[in-house]
C-alpha cells in the first residue's frame, strides 16, 4: 500500500535543496524533509500527485537524483496469541 503524492527518494552529490524545491516545485511541494543525511535521502509530499512514471522520467532527464520510488506504508496488525 502507497500514500498517494508522497515519495522517498535520493539526491545525487551536491544537490542543494533549492535545486530540489525547483525540479519538483510544479506539483506544489507540501513537504521536502532530509530523511537520511549521509545518503541524501528524502521525504517529498506533493500536493498534485502527477505519477511515478511522470517523476521518474522528470528525475532521471535532470540527473540530480539517483532513484525515486513511492512512500510505502506499512500496516501493523493485531493477531490474536
Amino acid at each position: 500500500m502507497f500514500k498517494e503524492g508522497e515519495y522517498i527518494f535520493s539526491a545525487e552529490v551536491g544537490v542543494t535543496i533549492e535545486e530540489l524545491r525547483s525540479l519538483f516545485n510544479e506539483f506544489g511541494i507540501i513537504k521536502l524533509d532530509s530523511l537520511i543525511s549521509h545518503d541524501r535521502t528524502y521525504l517529498l509530499v506533493l500536493k498534485e500527485d502527477p505519477g511515478l512514471t511522470l517523476l521518474e522520467k522528470k528525475t532521471k532527464a535532470s540527473g540530480k537524483i539517483r532513484y525515486i520510488e513511492r512512500n510505502g506504508i506499512l500496516h501493523k496488525f493485531k493477531t490474536k496469541p
